[in-house]
């Protein structure tokens, strides 16, 4: 495996590296956090009749998992909306006379659209939530809650165990809201799976690496997953500076399969309830030459006659659960191939920590 040194000898993507690493600490971190101000939290969401996750980038994508399972599990109706539609557009999104909470989320809390929108949400008589990794940020500050992961702040520009840390904040509040104990226990088993799994999350990206004709990616996901392969598409595009793409699993065959060949991988979060339709899909894509990396969490037989790369879990979790464990291979994979490509995964070009406009 790859030795990642720090000082003076430092290599190119040495933060990042380290920070995928030691996702599993910030996760208990998280839901420890979560813990101390529950019953602040649940109050907040007392009579909700609907929930907006709102944030640019990453916490836009992290949006996307978290609405899905809040809304699976809380039953309040829920909805991702980036945040520049919210201060812009909020007309077109929001249902006016209902009670709503915005939660806002963004890992430094100074990006400038999202504190627009916290701002926004506030005048327009919402309740507001930030999720942030900085105590003394403006959406800190100004929300009439939030939730601090300082344990998930990161020195690298591309975001790896804080955007993990603010899915699994925004699900595991989910799980405490619907005073659901049984889900809330599935989530506090992550941190140990992702303990034991690291070393082969690592090695199969590894792999994938050295195969140098792969130069195309498309990630799919449906439900919950699809925030995720929104993130994965995006680490790709900002470390490597290839082509990526992300959709909803089977609408990649309404399309977008035109560019698959022998450069593609297709990538397949794979669900418990759509893993029929995956394989079918699979074998679609290994019949157009494409490359196909399945990730799924159990009865991996199914998949071995119509993929190239499988990481099998066997976490026992199921789907709007087990979600976030599939982000480390794919965090890996982006990193392995940008620093192979000649870049830096800790400084892409043109990105900044945080957007200010």
């Amino acid at each position: 495996m790859t030795d990642v040194s720090n000082g003076a000898d430092r290599k190119p993507g040495t933060e990042t590296f380290s920070e995928i690493l030691s996702q599993a600490e910030s996760w208990t971190g998280t839901m420890n956090r979560i813990d101390r101000e529950e019953e602040r939290l649940i109050e907040l969401f007392d009579g909700a009749e609907q929930v907006i996750f709102s944030g640019c980038g990453s916490a836009y994508n992290a949006s996307f998992s978290i609405a899905s399972c809040f809304q699976a599990l809380t039953g309040i109706c829920c909805k991702p909306l980036h945040a520049s539609e919210l201060f812009l557009f909020n007309e077109m999104f929001l249902c006016r006379g209902k009670k709503t909470v915005a939660v806002m989320i963004s890992r430094s809390g100074t990006t400038t659209e999202t504190v627009k929108a916290l701002r926004k949400a506030d005048e327009l008589g919402c309740s507001t939530l930030s999720i942030t990794c900085f105590p003394d940020s403006p959406l800190h500050l100004e929300a009439d809650l939030s939730v601090v992961l300082e344990e998930a702040s990161e020195k690298s520009v591309a975001t790896t165990r804080s955007f993990t840390s603010m899915v699994l904040a925004g699900n595991y509040l989910a799980a405490r809201v619907a005073g659901d104990k049984k889900t809330e226990m599935a989530y506090r088993k992550l941190p140990g799976v992702a303990v034991r799994k690291m070393p082969a999350f690592q090695t199969l990206a590894e792999l994938i690496n050295k195969h140098s004709e792969i130069r195309k990616f498309a990630f799919l996901g449906s439900g919950s997953y699809y925030g995720l392969a929104r993130e994965a598409q995006l680490k790709i595009k900002e470390t490597t500076l290839l082509p990526a793409d992300s959709y909803v699993t089977l609408d990649y065959q309404h399309g977008p399969m035109s560019n698959v060949d022998e450069h593609m991988l297709v990538t397949i979060l794979s669900s418990d309830a759509g893993r029929e339709y995956d394989q079918i899909l699979a074998h679609n894509m290994k019949n157009l030459d494409g490359r196909v990396l399945v990730l799924t969490d159990s009865r991996v037989e199914d998949f071995m006659d119509c993929s190239d790369f499988v990481m099998q879990l066997g976490s026992g979790l199921g789907d709007g659960v087990r979600d976030i464990l599939y982000m480390p291979t794919l965090q890996f994979m982006a990193w392995y191939k940008s620093v192979s490509e000649g870049y830096d995964p800790d400084n892409p070009k043109n990105l900044h920590y945080f957007v200010e406009i």
